[in-house]
């Protein structure tokens, strides 16, 4: 038997079972929402922003 019958024939079905159809509005409701920025997630992005702009300003300079 070859490698990829081998790991064929091992795979786990990894399809996830059917939905209602209220679940299935609640998931894709729920995909659509955009996420909350969480206070540490914007630390990071004005730090970052600033870092660049400190660099972007000494490599002008």
């Amino acid at each position: 038997m070859d490698f990829q019958s081998l790991v064929a024939a091992h795979m786990r079905d990894r399809r996830p079972p059917p939905m209602s159809a209220s679940a299935e509005d609640r998931y894709y409701r729920d995909q659509v929402t955009l996420p909350r920025l969480k206070l540490r997630l914007l630390g990071l992005i004005g730090t970052t922003g600033g870092t660049i702009l400190l660099l972007a300003g000494i490599a002008l300079a």
